[in-house]
């Protein structure tokens, strides 16, 4: 644990999953004070009593015990500075509703979903911090949560000012953290990054591996990022890219990309890189759970048509993933053939 970090902010996670156990982990190791919210007594008690797991790449197995910090939202009577929302986005609204009344008159919701939650939450934008995550942490079948890649936190303030310093020292080393004024900038990167591995990895139920090493799956990665970069810059959306990944402007088809055969080489290494990786998405149409598709493709098809900007790859791969949901239709990689038919049409 580190010493002589000084506290300026009392701090509460809110939804306990992979992302901010990891947040909650630097914490711990930093020797900073927080709360865990649980929505009732039963996830009190289930948070209480468990060990919970966690292992970085190749790391020694960690083990972590919060039952002294566990509080339900009825009875806890502190107020606070920040509150980390790690919820799935479709329950947002909700958590934040649930979790607004804990906060300080100046405090913040601090959310850490794909896309652009910001959107979804109805609070001043005074209130809301937004944190676009680069790293990847799974829970695996062992119940080990284990992180794959060393990653930062970009923390923006949704208004467009820069968050406070001492969250650099919260969280490092365990959590590199870079302080913005354009939150919208990354935000924007992650969607297109995320458009790809997991909407269009997810229209296949393919690993990523399988995905890139398929000239034809490249080749639409790269149609996917170029409608985006067409929306971006119709809305004069600078991007600022997340340490560690690759600019989605530089991959997709216009004046500032990367001469094709570049792009295709850069998505071939990703899926060498990361063969075997099923992305959030994939893993729920395995589980035949309902996707966060909502969020991320579809996003981008719904700004697409408000602006007047056709986005035919987007949408096919939203209503493929819809009826894999539904069960309408099983995956199949020849889908790839039929989106290939729409970018011609294009």
């Amino acid at each position: 644990m580190s010493v002589g970090i000084k506290q300026n902010h009392t701090i509460a996670i809110y939804g306990l999953g992979a992302i901010s156990l990891t947040i909650a982990r630097a914490f711990d190791k930093n020797g900073i004070g927080f709360v865990i919210l649980a929505r009732n007594q039963s996830r009190k008690n289930q948070i209480s009593s468990q060990t919970f797991l966690y292992q970085f790449r190749t790391k020694p197995i960690e083990s972590f015990q919060w039952k002294e910090t566990v509080r339900t939202l009825d009875e806890c009577e502190e107020k606070f500075d920040c509150i980390f929302i790690g919820c799935k986005s479709s329950e947002l609204e909700n958590y934040c509703r649930n979790a607004s009344p804990l906060l300080k008159e100046n405090g913040r919701l601090v959310l850490l979903q794909n896309g652009l939650p910001e959107n979804l939450v109805q609070a001043k934008k005074e209130n809301l911090m937004g944190g676009v995550v680069g790293w990847n942490t799974q829970k695996r079948q062992d119940g080990v949560y284990f992180q794959s890649n060393a990653g930062h936190l970009i923390l923006g303030n949704s208004e467009g000012t820069r968050p406070d310093s001492d969250w650099t020292e919260y969280l490092a080393p365990f959590i590199p953290t870079i302080l913005t004024s354009d939150l919208e900038g990354y935000r924007w990167h992650k969607l297109g990054i995320n458009a790809i591995i997991n909407g269009l990895a997810g229209s296949v139920q393919s690993s990523l591996g399988y995905l890139f090493l398929s000239s034809l799956g490249r080749k639409l990665a790269i149609a996917v990022l170029t409608e985006i970069s067409q929306i971006m810059q119709k809305l004069g959306i600078q991007e600022r890219v997340v340490p560690g990944s690759i600019s989605i402007q530089k991959l997709s088809n216009g004046p500032s990309g990367f001469p094709t055969f570049i792009k295709h080489i850069v998505l071939l290494v990703l899926g060498i890189k990361y063969f075997k990786i099923r992305t959030s998405l994939v893993q729920d149409l395995d589980a035949k759970r309902v996707t966060e598709i909502d969020y991320l493709n579809a996003v981008v098809s719904k700004i697409g048509k408000t602006l007047q900007i056709p986005c035919p790859i987007n949408d096919r791969i939203v209503e493929e993933i819809k009826d894999i949901e539904s069960g309408k239709k099983k995956p199949d990689f020849s889908f790839l053939n039929q989106l290939e038919k729409s970018l011609n049409r294009k």
